[in-house]
């Protein structure tokens, strides 16, 4: 009896081992890149409607800037709202292909049949633009987060060790920022000769060449990653109760805060960017204003592969509160170098600036992520449920509120400065009243969003430590549950 005693809790030990390693700390390259690629897609979805809408629909086709800000807003409203909704369902959902992959097909694909038709408005005066982008943007961003939010969740869920998520979730930006690469060159590509001048026409096909690489990335994370098994048996929450929990995180809350400051303060004062440059920096001149945001985007996406290792190895050290401070208190210098380095007598030195902010700002995206997941261990410890898909899309909801504000604000900004599309595009020019408010909405408004940011994030209290000891007890936990089903 003695020996058969010995060789069950053998026998228990490894049942015990082989159900912790279902949630492995290690993650496979072969994993890492397949789950990256979704990120590619992510980016494309969003990033072609933010940086198309303003080219296409106002500088060309004249739409009022502050109507088409309330036209792209309110379907971000309801994309986020959206988001939690989506993230329950992914999380109630016990499918034999997972609780994640079948949403991340399904949003993967329609978003990209959607993308073309954003541009092709059958009529474009004010009005029919303005319901045309209305209607297809609503249904385009659902779309989105039926794609997203699962696919962000997956990503939660492929290791529980606290450096190699942020390791593991380096690699949707890894991938991602190739996207970064291109989509500041989008509206380049619309001015091209070859659509004689119809820049709808240009984003229209710019566009399907786009969704056809969505499609390609957007699936492969469904193809290549598994869905957590351990919680196939979890208990399902409704989904109010579930966003009760989300709110009462205070942790959560700080970072989603602090999240929503800096992407409403950033975004929304560097949609003039583009205007400064055509009008102040290139006197008009719009192609070569449109190739200089484009070697923008470019060297922020290449710094970005600089800035990534770099804040990973200093959050190893210092942990992420840290390199998310750093990383903002070094975006803030690249902000405010650009009164001086956006110029006409050198209109290359604003790269510098761009290399500075990038530099500082690309890794804080990935301490935020890494973050997110750090947060659903400590609610793991609070409930006993894994709740990766609402976590994920509350941050989502907090991103997109914030975007669906940035396309409004920004809107704003521009009457504010007192710029006007008709007789900007007949006269070819701008003030110099009007260019000066724009330079000062512009940096001053980026600045102190970052500012805001980093007091912020001084109060997010988990460390390395307290992630550390919460996984611990996570482990412990998880052992003696198999231990107690065995025996």
């Amino acid at each position: 009896m003695k020996l058969a005693y010995k060789g069950a809790m053998n026998n228990t030990e490894k049942l015990v081992i082989q159900a912790q390693a279902e949630n492995t700390n290690h993650v496979s390259m072969k994993v890492r890149i397949g789950w990256g690629l979704g990120g590619l897609a992510d980016n494309y979805i969003m990033s072609t409607l933010i940086a198309l809408a303003l080219p296409v629909y106002n500088i060309a086709l004249g739409m009022d800037p502050v109507k088409l800000g309330i036209a792209l807003s309110i379907p971000r409203f309801l994309d986020a709202i959206a988001d939690p909704l989506m993230g329950n369902i992914s999380d109630n959902t016990r499918s034999r292909w997972g609780r994640r992959r079948p949403y991340i097909v399904a949003g993967a694909v329609l978003s990209a049949i959607l993308l073309p038709l954003l541009w092709m408005p059958p009529v474009r005066t004010d009005s029919g633009m303005f319901w045309y982008i209305l209607g297809i943007a609503m249904v385009y961003l659902v779309m989105y987060t039926v794609y997203v939010v699962p696919y962000t969740a997956l990503g939660y869920e492929l290791t529980n060790d606290y450096h190699e998520r942020t390791r593991v979730l380096a690699w949707r930006m890894y991938i991602g920022l190739i996207g970064s690469l291109t989509v500041p060159w989008l509206y380049w590509l619309c001015l091209r000769p070859t659509f004689n001048g119809d820049v709808a026409k240009g984003a229209m096909w710019v566009s399907i060449g786009i969704a056809i690489i969505i499609i390609i990335a957007g699936i492969s994370p469904a193809m290549v990653c598994r869905d957590d098994r351990a919680t196939k048996n979890q208990e399902k929450i409704k989904i109010v109760k579930a966003i009760l929990y989300t709110l009462k995180n205070k942790p959560f809350m700080i970072l989603c805060a602090g999240y929503i400051i800096i992407i409403l303060g950033l975004f929304a004062s560097s949609t003039l960017g583009l205007y400064i440059n055509i009008y102040y920096v290139y006197r008009g001149d719009k192609i070569a204003a449109a190739a200089m945001n484009g070697m923008i985007g470019t060297v922020s996406a290449l710094t970005s592969y600089l800035s990534l290792p770099l804040i990973t190895k200093f959050s190893v050290k210092w942990g992420k509160r840290n390199g998310m401070i750093a990383g903002m208190a070094l975006g803030t210098i690249g902000i405010a170098s650009l009164w001086f380095t956006m110029t006409p007598e050198m209109p290359y030195l604003q790269l510098v600036s761009t290399f500075i902010w990038g530099l500082g700002m690309q890794g804080c995206w990935l301490m935020i992520s890494s973050m997110v997941a750090d947060i659903c261990d400590e609610d793991e410890l609070e409930t006993g449920l894994r709740r990766e898909g609402v976590y994920g899309a509350v941050n989502g909801l907090a991103l997109k509120g914030a975007l669906a504000l940035t396309t409004l604000v920004g809107g704003v900004l521009l009457v504010w400065s007192g710029y006007d599309a008709t007789s900007a595009e007949s006269a070819g020019i701008v003030n110099s009243n009007v260019l000066f408010k724009m330079r000062a909405l512009f940096v001053i408004g980026q600045i102190a969003a970052l500012l805001i940011g980093i007091i912020v994030f001084m109060f997010y209290p988990i460390t390395k430590q307290k992630a550390e000891s919460t996984r611990k007890i996570l482990d412990q936990r998880l052992s003696e549950k198999v231990r107690s089903t065995i025996l």
